[in-house]
């Protein structure tokens, strides 16, 4: 595709590129990506369906299986996979090395992000229990108090945490294009140059999120709107009302399910690009402070 990537842009720069891209080569992207993107909708609607059954359970107070969380954790690594070939194929637009190089590369950094997360997560989740307990046991504050304290504690770690995690939006979609560049440079070097523009890469992460809530909540209305009357009437049969929906309604759930979040696979797909820009607009960057420094030196 015909790209202009090595250029000092700002945020704004990069997010029009991004979308200009992707808006002029929208059925070559499609043509590349369309496998892929089928299997992330059909995984997100078995995790949806699985939350849904989880609701249910939960609301007629029945304990979950480790049937259940076994399912889970297929479906967690099903979605890697899926999302490690639906990167590799869009970066394939996007560099000259081959599909197996940028599919294994891919993985690498989709392993990499899920191990990242359940490490955050996991601090965050016990640190705050661990805030309960000793809140509680102490009689400093009522359970109620303590579970807020406890999520105030678990957000502040999920922050912190996704702080530390921007860098790898330029290390990593560096590792991806550039064939030399080794793993370990994500988590040094690259790292090291990502956080000298953490700034610039922040407000672009406010830029493209605030863009994915708005858009996100127009794909998925009908889809919330569907859940919650599944829900709804759920807690109607547990009080003895009759079932309301009609008999095709799982169907309906499942088919508008497959269709928006097959819709939402192409914003991971315009979060690449984005990120691709990134990468290009900070290299340019350095480039030009190492040109000037360069320059510097030898007037010296």
């Amino acid at each position: 595709m015909e790209n202009n990537l090595f250029k000092s842009r700002s945020i704004y720069g990069c997010v029009k590129a991004a979308f200009n891209l992707m808006n002029l080569n929208i059925l070559k992207i499609f043509k590349k990506t369309w496998m892929p993107a089928i299997a992330l909708a059909v995984i997100f609607t078995l995790y949806i369906l699985g939350c849904k059954n989880v609701m249910f359970a939960n609301l007629c107070g029945q304990k979950l299986s480790y049937w259940i969380l076994l399912a889970f954790v297929l479906i967690v690594i099903c979605e890697t996979l899926a999302e490690s070939w639906l990167m590799s194929r869009t970066y394939t637009l996007l560099n000259t090395n081959s599909f197996k190089n940028n599919l294994r590369r891919s993985l690498s950094v989709t392993l990499l992000k899920l191990f990242v997360a359940i490490v955050i997560f996991t601090i965050a989740f016990f640190c705050g229990g661990t805030a309960i307990a000793i809140l509680v046991s102490k009689h400093l504050y009522s359970p109620e108090k303590a579970v807020s304290i406890s999520m105030i504690i678990e957000f502040a770690i999920i922050t912190i945490g996704f702080m530390f995690t921007l860098p790898f939006i330029f290390s990593t979609t560096k590792y991806i294009m550039e064939k030399n560049t080794e793993f370990i440079n994500i988590f040094s070097k690259d790292y090291h140059t990502g956080i000298k523009h953490l700034g610039f890469i922040l407000i672009g992460q406010i830029i493209t999120t605030l863009c994915y809530i708005l858009i996100m909540l127009v794909i998925a209305l009908p889809l919330m709107i569907i859940f919650h009357a599944y829900l709804t009437n759920q807690m109607g049969i547990m009080n003895g009302d009759s079932d309301g929906t009609p008999s095709y309604f799982i169907f309906l759930m499942v088919s508008v399910s497959l269709l928006t979040t097959f819709l939402y696979t192409y914003i991971f797909v315009y979060f690449y690009i984005f990120s691709y820009y990134i990468y290009g607009a900070i290299t340019q960057q350095e480039k030009e402070k190492a040109d000037i420094k360069m320059k510097i030196d030898k007037y010296e």
